[in-house]
């Protein structure tokens, strides 16, 4: 636990019942990783109720449906169940993203999670939400169908070689746009701001920090793969094909949290390097009036 928030206590004792659960302040691409393992550990309890309650329709649906996903022939012939399922686990996951950004944001910032302003504030800006999310998928697609359009063309005008840098720039706008627009969703649901507003300040907030965004959900992402792979193959080792598929699909639940608490606390992580969030939240604390840093 860092040892700050104990000495801010002992020197100021009207602050003990007010202090966040983790020092707020900046903090490099492992550093932030582990003060959201820090995090994570702490309200673990809380956060995994959040995760269940909100995953679960796409959990349950991937369980029913899970034969017809598990064929590759029936989804040729029958795409039906698989655009259900990937349409109802994409809106789970919005809604987990949206209420599990509240409760991040409440165990840093105040040291205590009430899963029902949690779960009302996250549902309360879901549309939103959803919109923003939109956006960003609308930008993707544009990129993928340019993209695709230059490799018809060279297809078409028998130009091959106009595909080979076609293809790096193509991955690295996709790159960008997931990079400048990850906060999209803290910037609404902890910001209160409409779709429109959010990107513009996503944008914003992301500026210049692109390499540190990058490293810091890499990280994330990295563990949150190695250990549903892990899982993965145990479950296909040690048991059945049905039942590997079922803890599969149920394994997402547990884990999943730590995305959110990594984009949570980075969120806050730029805002403090840019804004001054953390001497505005000192200034709080001491019960005097502050004005945040311009934004960078």
């Amino acid at each position: 636990m860092d040892a700050t928030p104990q000495l801010a206590a002992a020197r100021f004792p009207f602050l003990r019942h007010h202090l966040p659960a983790i020092e707020i302040r900046p903090r490099r691409a492992t550093e932030l990783v582990d003060a959201s393992f820090q995090l994570l550990r702490r309200y673990y309890s809380q956060l995994v109720t959040v995760s269940a309650i909100t995953m679960a329709p796409g959990v349950l649906l991937r369980i029913i449906m899970r034969d017809e996903m598990s064929n590759p022939q029936k989804m040729g012939t029958n795409p039906g169940p698989f655009i259900v399922v990937a349409l109802v686990t994409v809106l789970s996951a919005t809604v987990s993203d949206a209420v599990l950004s509240v409760a991040a944001s409440d165990g840093y910032l105040t040291g205590d999670i009430d899963l029902s302003h949690a779960l009302s504030t996250g549902m309360g800006k879901i549309v939103s939400v959803f919109l923003a999310s939109f956006f960003r998928g609308l930008l993707l697609t544009i990129t993928i169908f340019a993209v695709a359009l230059v490799f018809g063309l060279a297809s078409l005008l028998k130009t091959p070689l106009v595909m080979i840098p076609v293809v790096p720039f193509a991955i690295w706008a996709m790159a960008w746009i997931l990079l400048r627009t990850f906060a999209l969703t803290s910037v609404v649901v902890l910001e209160d701001t409409g779709p429109n507003v959010a990107m513009a300040r996503s944008m914003k907030l992301t500026k210049g920090c692109t390499a540190h965004i990058f490293f810091s959900l890499g990280l994330a992402f990295f563990l949150y793969f190695i250990i549903t792979a892990i899982i993965s193959v145990l479950g296909i080792t040690l048991l059945t094909p049905t039942t590997a598929e079922i803890i599969g699909s149920l394994v997402i639940i547990p884990i999943y949290p730590l995305l959110s608490v990594v984009s949570t606390m980075l969120y806050y992580d730029l805002r403090i390097r840019k804004e001054g969030f953390d001497l505005e939240i000192m200034s709080r604390e001491l019960g005097t009036d502050a004005t945040p840093l311009p934004a960078a």
